[in-house]
């Protein structure tokens, strides 16, 4: 918004070209008078910064970034229109505003983030917001706008925060920040910096197989400064190279007293951070300091921030090459904070993955968290990635992490860190409490086997598979059911049944909608469907197999269902205690007739099972009609041979189940034999589908061993 002035020409040099707001010289002109836009201590300061606006820039060219910018300040002029509002640098905004609250401010700045995205193209170009409210305790009016600065860049790297105010916890934070910039050489030199341990536990032995080094300034006079501020100052006056060899030093001195000292030695991992590759030759620093106290490059291990590695530079990447090349084990440290991305675990080799521990602060909150965690263990484990979960507080989290075979854990559950004064060490460092570091390789092969995948034995092979035959199949009302999807497992599961994939189970359960087996694969989907929980499961006796079926009802519209399965061949895939009981129990079945035999649509008949002092005709004819004929003349009343003969015309069984509505076909009859005084005989015949052919078996037993009264 332009202010008249008495002097245009001292306006028109405070105004941004691009936007048509003031400038910063501008806006600090109207704070420093004595105007309505001069500093009160009811004034508001808002400070914008366009995150991600070089990748904006990037795509859509010089222009579009001046349309998106010509267009942030309309918008900002349309929510603030009563307060003075500038362009201080390419994509930093300030607004000067008077006597709002923080809830008006967050109300209009949220309005201001939505208004935003029309503007944005699609690519998304976040907006961060520190805000200062004045006190009237300030000597300068400039101070207001740094502070309000302060409040921006405090949140420019927090991922999930976009408003922030100035307050006097950030107040003490800046100061402290000052005290680092001021004093780091001397607390180099006076040796301030400790380092601190934490234990890592490997999950299935529970002894400590490890420790992090954590650097921590003891300061005489403000105490125990926290790493979170010193190490983003080093970082911003680009020395924090200068304090990770120093800290390395420590740590290669330390691992150096406990192997001359006899206790157990465990490997140490070492925080780098993206700067120290490329101030320094930082392999050739740690080469050096792990040379000087003679130290087994497999007791070092580098760690690496997922958030360093989210440049996708090639340079890191050669960086992270290079020192795995000379022995050491990278680590990728806190995956799954706000910087995460998968394609750090597509474009680097890494060792270990460490999961982040605010995963574990809603353990027992937010029942998602335990499915991220498995999942991130089980991707870890099929690309060939050791993994340790950072936070671990609670002995459930512990038993979890153990059962979906996280390896190893770090956290309170184990101790705090404290410097090496600080242990016990002939308790904390004896082969009671920490692992033999011979056997680390051991463990980690052990570790490698992945609990949760459906191929545990497997060699890794990058190859995405699953040994599990599943199916999504979709039943429309009137139609039989078929098969949507089925994976490679699915598919093998169907060559069992000498079925070409899902296209021939389709095109075969569509010309043969009367197989029997079919109307009870029918009936066990509408099981499923009428089920409290939605699923059934059934065997069900297919091509001469027994297939074990387990059915999910998944949803309905209108006339279709959609269901999901799980198939196996019980009768080729069964354990073999399995298959003896299978057939232990054929036998007991076989037992309850006199007889077997078995008819093809050949037109052929042979007995497979006889218990009786009857002949086995079929040996002597195996052509059906004859035999039949034969067998009729031989053991039946004169009276019952005809309508036995047209009973047992196969040709016509399969009709006759039709019309009856039936799988099977049933009569009786009186035995001729002598021995059997015209005993009343039950006669079966059950029409099957195997190998692409019909086929018949015939069950032959006396009525009266029958406990139903329905054949007197």
């Amino acid at each position: 918004m332009i202010n008249n002035s008495e002097n245009p020409r001292e306006e028109y040099d405070h105004i941004d070209e691009l936007t048509g707001l003031h400038n910063l010289n501008g806006i600090l002109s109207h704070l420093q008078g004595s105007g309505d836009h001069s500093a009160t201590s009811s004034s508001v300061i808002i400070y914008l910064n366009v995150m991600n606006f070089k990748a904006f820039n990037q795509k859509y060219g010089f222009v579009g970034g001046n349309e998106f910018l010509r267009g942030l300040a309309k918008e900002i002029t349309n929510i603030f229109p009563d307060e003075l509002a500038a362009r201080t640098s390419g994509d930093q905004f300030i607004i000067l505003a008077d006597s709002l609250d923080a809830k008006e401010i967050t109300d209009r700045l949220s309005l201001l983030f939505e208004a935003a995205v029309k503007h944005e193209k699609g690519l998304r170009v976040r907006i961060k917001a520190g805000i200062y409210q004045a006190t009237g305790k300030e000597d300068d009016p400039v101070v207001m706008v740094d502070r309000a600065k302060i409040a921006c860049d405090d949140i420019i790297k927090v991922y999930d925060k976009d408003i922030n105010f100035f307050d006097e916890e950030l107040s003490k934070r800046n100061e402290l920040r000052q005290y680092v910039i001021d004093n780091f050489e001397s607390a180099f030199q006076k040796k301030y910096f400790k380092v601190y341990y934490q234990k890592e536990v490997r999950t299935l032995t529970g002894k400590v197989c490890g420790y992090e080094a954590l650097a921590r300034w003891q300061d005489p006079e403000m105490g125990l400064i926290s790493p979170a501020i010193f190490v983003e100052v080093l970082e911003d006056v680009h020395l924090v190279h200068k304090l990770d060899t120093y800290i390395i030093d420590m740590v290669c001195s330390d691992l150096r007293d406990d192997i001359d000292s006899g206790f157990a030695v465990e490997p140490i991992s070492v925080n780098l951070s993206q700067l120290d590759f490329e101030l320094c030759d930082i392999l050739a620093e740690v080469d050096k300091c792990r040379e000087k106290y003679n130290i087994p490059v497999e007791l070092l291990h580098v760690e690496v921030t997922e958030s360093a590695l989210t440049s996708g530079s090639d340079f890191l990447g050669q960086q992270i090459k290079r020192f795995r090349e000379a022995g050491y084990e990278v680590w990728m440290d806190d995956f799954g904070s706000g910087y995460s991305s998968f394609n750090n675990l597509k474009n680097y080799d890494i060792d270990v993955l460490k999961i982040d521990m605010d995963f574990l602060r809603t353990f027992d909150t937010n029942k998602r968290t335990k499915v991220i965690l498995a999942t991130i263990v089980n991707m870890a484990k099929e690309l060939g990635i050791h993994t340790l979960a950072e936070g671990v507080e609670t002995r459930e989290q512990y038993e979890f992490l153990k059962r979906i075979g996280c390896e190893k854990l770090q956290g309170y559950l184990f101790g705090k860190p404290k410097p090496v004064a600080d242990f016990d060490r002939p308790v904390d460092c004896s082969l009671e409490v920490c692992e033999d570091f011979a056997f680390s390789k051991y463990y980690d092969s052990i570790g490698n086997i992945n609990l949760l995948g459906t191929t545990p034995l497997r060699e890794k092979s990058l190859e995405v598979f699953n040994n599990l035959p599943i199916a999504f199949a979709e039943k429309e009302d009137g139609k039989v059911p078929t098969y949507l999807f089925v994976n490679s497992a699915y598919r093998d599961f169907l060559s069992t049944l000498g079925l070409a994939g899902m296209e021939g189970a389709n095109e075969k359960y569509t010309t043969l909608d009367e197989l029997p087996e079919l109307k009870e694969y029918i009936a066990l989907l509408d099981r499923a469907e009428a089920a409290k929980g939605h699923r059934s499961e059934a065997d069900i006796i297919t091509s001469g197999n027994i297939i074990r079926h387990k059915v999910r009802f998944l949803s309905r519209h209108e006339n279709k269902a959609a269901y999901a399965l799980v198939s196996r061949n019980v009768s080729i895939h069964g354990e073999s205690d399995t298959a003896d009981s299978l057939q232990v129990a054929m036998a007991h079945v076989f037992n309850q007739y006199f007889r077997v035999d078995l008819y093809d649509d050949n037109g052929t008949v042979q007995n497979i099972f006889l218990n009786t002092d009857q002949l086995a005709v079929a040996e002597k004819e195996m052509d059906a009609v004859e035999a039949v004929k034969i067998y009729s003349d031989m053991y039946l009343y004169p009276e019952d041979r005809e309508r036995f003969r047209k009973f047992y015309y196969i040709p016509t069984v399969r009709d006759r189940c039709k019309e009856q509505g039936v799988d099977y076909v049933i009569d009786y009859y009186h035995s001729a034999m002598e021995k059997d005084n015209g005993r009343m005989q039950m006669y079966m015949i059950l029409p099957f589908y195997y190998n692409d052919r019909w086929k018949y078996i015939s069950c032959c037993r006396y009525a009266d061993e029958i406990k139903d009264d329905t054949w007197k």
